[in-house]
């Protein structure tokens, strides 16, 4: 069974995991396209994902799909429920300081860009830990690469983890995994202005 683990970043009562472990388990399917009507959002992931069950993933907040790649590649999506509004921009920079103090992380990319109509956090990073987690040691070098789209009272959250040696070969199919993004609901003008 996986878990997202251990090393975790609270910002302003925000959790934000920064690592996740290994395996997933079984595999279900090639293809799947996820709607969520409780969270109004949608996404799909297509070969080289796989369905996984939500069982095999913990995460600070509600693990709402997940789906397996190669090896301990991963790519899970969820929602944390602060109860108020953060900024993109507030999420992006907080969670890269917080990476690279915890974990020692070299970040690849930091930025805020539009996700489906709203604005996101987009943050790569890499550090050492086990092709499943970045954890700030261990022997195999890990990418991990957030979409956080927040919303008045919650935030969509898409992560996706893979050794960094399987990055280039898995980043156009997760960059389309976050084209296939749908998020409905309502950002603050705050928000909505971030840049």
């Amino acid at each position: 069974m996986n878990t997202l683990a251990g090393t975790a970043l609270r910002t302003a009562g925000l959790l934000v995991v920064v690592s996740m472990c290994s395996s997933l388990g079984a595999a279900q399917d090639d293809t799947a396209k996820y709607s969520d009507d409780k969270y109004a959002f949608s996404m799909s992931a297509a070969e080289p994902w796989k369905t996984a069950p939500l069982q095999s993933v913990t995460v600070p907040g509600t693990a709402r799909a997940v789906w397996a790649g190669k090896g301990a590649a991963s790519i899970v999506a969820f929602v944390q429920e602060p109860g108020q509004a953060f900024s993109p921009r507030f999420l992006v920079d907080e969670s890269a300081k917080g990476i690279k103090a915890a974990l020692g992380a070299k970040i690849l990319a930091q930025d805020v860009k539009t996700i489906s109509g709203k604005q996101a956090m987009w943050l790569i990073y890499e550090g050492k830990g086990n092709g499943g987690a970045v954890t700030g040691k261990g022997e195999v070098d890990t990418i991990q690469h957030w979409v956080a789209i927040p919303r008045e009272k919650d935030v969509v959250i898409v992560l996706m983890t893979t050794p960094s040696a399987d990055y280039e070969a898995n980043k156009t199919s997760f960059e389309k995994v976050v084209a296939s993004l749908e998020v409905k609901g309502i950002q603050t003008k705050e928000q909505m202005d971030a840049k």
